[in-house]
């Protein structure tokens, strides 16, 4: 079987502009030709996200964005200064993540580092996937 990535996000919402917006400053991406009234964002690493405007409304916890930063408590200021917004979902405050809302309502998650995340793992491993 050849290989499969994720070539594409779409992030739906009624505020286009603004979400683009957001996710350009925020992840460093660069708007690039697109042959829709779509706004394609694209980086040098990772998948290209597509923001389309849609009238419906948001469908929270179908899907969303897990962000792993270097600095998870710089990212998160960055994102809160581009027009992110802290989001309850339930969440302790010990989970090794931030649950923010972009600008047009989507969930996001700031990561803890990798390196953070790793010692966590070495201290407390985990169960095994239920699909093992």
């Amino acid at each position: 079987m050849s290989a499969i990535w994720i070539a594409t996000v779409t992030i739906k919402t009624a505020r286009p502009r603004d979400v683009a917006r957001f996710w350009r400053e925020l992840l460093g991406y660069r708007i690039a030709p697109n042959h829709s009234e779509s706004v394609k964002l694209v980086g040098d690493d990772g998948p290209t996200l597509l923001i389309q405007a849609s009238d419906r409304p948001i469908q929270q916890g179908a899907i969303h964005l897990d962000l792993r930063p270097e600095d998870q408590s710089a990212c998160v200021r960055r994102a809160l200064k581009l027009g992110a917004t802290h989001a309850d979902i339930g969440q302790s405050g010990d989970e090794g993540w931030v649950v923010l809302a972009d600008p047009g309502g989507n969930l996001f998650c700031i990561l803890q580092s990798e390196d953070h995340y790793k010692r966590s793992l070495a201290n407390n491993p985990g169960t095994p996937s239920p699909i093992d």
